[in-house]
Order: structure tokens, then sequence, then C-alpha cells
């Protein structure tokens, strides 16, 4: 029950993280990912729930999961269908918080009913166990780490009970191909990295999220 409780407050707290990131009121405008600190978990965790930062300097782990975009392709005029994944992680996660970006090209199928942040997006095999997952769109306040390179973001985030997250697609995110685009475009699909991302295990091993923010792997959008 304690662990359950502690889940539901991890996930109130990436809320708020989504609410803060994605609408750009507070950033870290640095992609690198030499400094992942353990205040990552301190601005998530309860209060009483706290892991002590580490004496020592975080290494990456010699493995650990491998975050990737997977390429697409699509018509001019229709939705690529743009899908987040992980390997060899299976069993060994429990949350992620992580910023997504693609060409100002493309743009974003948004969830009806919901706020103008609010994008529609389909968890995947990956995320079937997951207690909840938001996404959210980053309107205002980009980078311009991203903005000049002509580039969105959005921010995508869940959690599970214990490791429960497995290997394979996390979530399906859908972004629309201009109508006058021409056959053999490719559009770029990459990570963005901030100092509030995540991707840890129930063990908060930070030495394998340093693993997976330094090798993720950009995809790509081809037009048909």
């Amino acid at each position: 029950m304690i662990k359950f409780k502690k889940i539901i407050a991890v996930f109130a707290a990436l809320t708020v993280l989504v609410s803060v990131t994605a609408c750009g009121n507070k950033k870290k405008s640095d992609d690198s990912v030499s400094n992942v600190e353990s205040s990552n978990i301190e601005r998530t965790f309860p209060a009483d729930e706290v892991t002590e930062p580490p004496t020592e300097p975080i290494s990456a782990a010699a493995d650990g999961p491998r975050l990737y975009i997977k390429d697409t392709t699509a018509k001019a005029g229709e939705y690529a269908e743009v899908t987040f994944a992980v390997e060899n992680a299976n069993m060994n996660w429990n949350m992620c918080g992580i910023h997504i970006t693609y060409s100002d090209a493309l743009e974003p199928m948004m969830f009806e009913g919901g706020d103008e942040k609010d994008m529609e997006y389909t968890l995947g095999d990956a995320s079937k166990r997951s207690n909840g997952s938001i996404t959210k769109l980053w309107l205002s306040g980009l980078p311009d780490e991203i903005t000049e390179k002509n580039m969105g973001c959005f921010f995508f985030t869940e959690v599970f009970s214990n490791n429960q997250g497995l290997d394979g697609d996390i979530a399906t995110f859908y972004l629309k191909v201009p109508e006058d685009a021409e056959s053999g475009t490719v559009y770029d699909i990459g990570f963005y990295h901030m100092d509030s991302d995540l991707f840890l295990n129930s063990e908060e091993d930070l030495s394998l999220q340093m693993y997976a923010f330094e090798n993720w792997k950009p995809g790509t959008v081809t037009v048909e």
C-alpha cells in the first residue's frame, strides 16, 4: 500500500512537471547529458521519501535501457505514426518523463476535449501495465537549441507500480505531414534533454538513467 501511494505521489509530481516544462516557464537550454543530477528525484518524490544525493559523481552503467524513435513513412497530408520505444529494460523501469522533438513542419494531432496542449497518443505493449500517462505539447518559451533547428517539442510521462515497464513500444504519437510535402522529404524526430527528465526503475538507479540518456537514438518521418 505504501508503494502504491508513492507511485501516485510521483505521478502527481510528474503532472506538475508537465505543466511547467510543456509551457516553457522553466527550462534547461542545455541538451547535454553529462550532468544528470539526483535533484531529479528530489523534485519528484515526496519529501519523506527522498533519496539522499549521491556523494560520488554519477557515471553511466556499462549497459542499460536503449530508448529510440522508430523510423516511419507517411503520405503528404496524412498523419505519420511516430513511435517511442525501449529495449534492454524489460521489467526494469517504472517511470519516465521525456522530451521529444519534431520538425515544426509537422502538425501534432491534438486530443479532442482536452486543453490546447493535450496531444493524442496510443500506449504500446511496453506500457500495458502503466498506472497513468500524459502527453503535453510545449507551446511557448522553447529553447533556442530547438527553435533554431525549426523544431517543436512535446513531453511524455508515465508511471508504473514497481518495475512493470516492458521492452517494446512505449507510445505512438501522430504528426501530420504537410499537404504539399514532396516525396522523399525527411523530417527528423529526436530527443531534448532537460534536468527534470526521468527514466528510472524502482531502485532509482541513476547510472541506468544516465545510460539511457547518453544512448538514445532519434528517428525520421519520410514522405512516401
